[in-house]
């Protein structure tokens, strides 16, 4: 049987490319609304909710994907009905500790100068966008692209125009965009569970429940220390810092994210393929394939936001955010890291979700250590290297442990040179060519990263020629 591992890749990616447009968009207004204080409030509620989603849920939507996605099971549709009513249980139960113990919690983690209020409002978007991640993980799983993509867009320009509405019309703006998005949230996935509604009117079953906790709740522990490792510098540095910094950190992460462009929809396309095809002689082979030109192209993305990083700063906030810039590359490089794991999907396929823990405690454990040590030696920019740091531990480890159980063919000498010379692309454009939106300066910029691009794609035009020379 032939496959096509990137099925719906290109629906997914336009829908990934329209997202980080209108979060470009959003940037530049939402910095010109809140100050740095502000910006890193929001940023750290936001960060604190996320984590607490893992918890709250027990990762159920990662089993509904393995069960669900399994043709033999006669009952499976049980699965997404029962994760999304248990889903909507436990995020009742948040709501209810957060009212009684969100004062505490805030104080002690965020800041002594706004209202704690502001974590119920967090709670509520919490609620509303896992649910609507449950929605979308199910038109995923059931290759409903076209039905995926109108709800995703949906989702996105009603959070945004929730968030600007707020910030923009109501005296305290940090909980005005907090409660814009949930409003958005809100909509779009009542209607997903319309649209849906054959698949979770289903009734709700406590032996299928008790399957999928098997299988979830070793992912809890390894899923909350791998996001975060990734947060762990932003919260310490909430601590040993100031909330200008968190700030100032937090828009250096939105700009690096879109170096999360790279692998376009087939992070989100690819996991149901290869679950279904990864006993298939060629998956391996096309698998390893994918990961060389998607690191590849991880590396171009990387090294145009870190040799453009003070020119994005100047165009997308005020100058009052300017110290982003020095952060950009050590974050645009971590990301990609972290969302080339779904490369190597040996644990995946081996059901070994115990073993996910080992990946994610090292790059949790790095993340404290370095981040302790670096934000006290470097302050904000301490806190971008850990996260990088963390990033590459959890990559190497994840990696090496899949390879053993489910191995791909992957030229790793070809990548590691392609690294290096981003590496050294990326020195040359920001120490040695001058910041500014001038044509001498964006010219040299331009021919540099132009340069690099042929040079690294060089290797694979030269395989896509023989390919086709030898093609009858």
């Amino acid at each position: 049987m032939k496959i096509n591992l990137l099925k719906g890749s290109v629906t997914y990616g336009a829908v990934t490319i329209f997202s980080r447009i209108t979060a470009v968009i959003l940037i530049p207004i939402l910095t010109r609304l809140l100050t740095p204080d502000e910006y890193g409030v929001l940023s750290m509620v936001l960060t604190i909710i996320t984590l607490v989603n893992l918890v709250v849920t027990f990762e159920v939507s990662q089993a509904v994907t393995l069960f669900f996605t399994d043709q033999n099971r006669v009952d499976r549709n049980l699965y997404p009905s029962t994760a999304i009513q248990f889903s909507l249980v436990m995020y009742f139960f948040l709501l209810v500790v957060i009212a009684i113990f969100g004062e505490i919690i805030y104080r002690v983690v965020v800041a002594k100068n706004f209202g704690a209020a502001i974590f119920i409002e967090g709670a509520l978007l919490l609620a509303a966008n896992g649910i609507f991640f449950l929605i979308q993980n199910q038109l995923r799983l059931e290759f409903k692209t076209r039905w995926y993509a109108i709800l995703t867009l949906g989702y996105v320009l009603l959070t945004s125009f929730g968030a600007i509405a707020g910030a923009l019309y109501f005296n305290h703006p940090i909980e005005a965009v907090i409660l814009g998005q949930t409003a958005g949230a809100a909509i779009i996935g009542i209607i997903g569970i319309v649209l849906l509604w054959e698949r979770f009117r289903f009734r709700f079953n406590m032996s299928k429940l008790r399957e999928m906790l098997k299988y979830s709740l070793p992912l809890v522990p390894s899923g909350f220390l791998l996001l975060g490792g990734q947060q762990a510098p932003k919260i310490i540095l909430s601590i040993f810092g100031s909330l200008e910094d968190v700030g100032i950190y937090g828009l250096a992460y939105q700009i690096a994210g879109f170096s999360g462009l790279a692998v376009l929809g087939v992070q989100i396309a690819i996991t149901p393929s290869i679950l279904a095809n990864h006993q298939d002689i060629e998956t391996p082979k096309k698998l390893g394939r994918l990961f060389e030109i998607f690191a590849t192209v991880a590396l171009m993305f990387c090294s145009f936001l870190s040799v453009f990083s003070r020119e994005l700063i100047m165009i997308f906030s005020v100058p009052s955010y300017a110290g982003a810039a020095s952060l950009v590359p050590f974050l645009a490089f971590a990301i990609s890291l972290i969302s080339l794991y779904i490369f190597f999907p040996g644990k995946i396929i081996k059901g070994k979700s115990g073993a996910q823990l080992l990946a994610s405690t090292g790059s949790f454990l790095i993340a404290v250590i370095a981040g302790l040590v670096l934000i006290k030696l470097d302050g904000v920019r301490g806190a971008a290297l850990s996260a990088l740091l963390s990033a590459a531990t959890f990559f190497l480890i994840w990696s090496f442990i899949s390879q053993k159980l489910y191995r791909l063919p992957v030229n790793w000498l070809k990548i590691v040179k392609a690294a290096v010379l981003s590496a050294a692309v990326c020195a040359v454009g920001i120490f040695c060519i001058p910041a500014g939106i001038t044509f001498y300066s964006v010219a040299l910029k331009c021919g540099l990263l132009l340069l690099f691009s042929g040079l690294i794609g060089w290797e694979y035009l030269n395989e896509l020629r023989k390919h086709f020379l030898n093609k009858p």
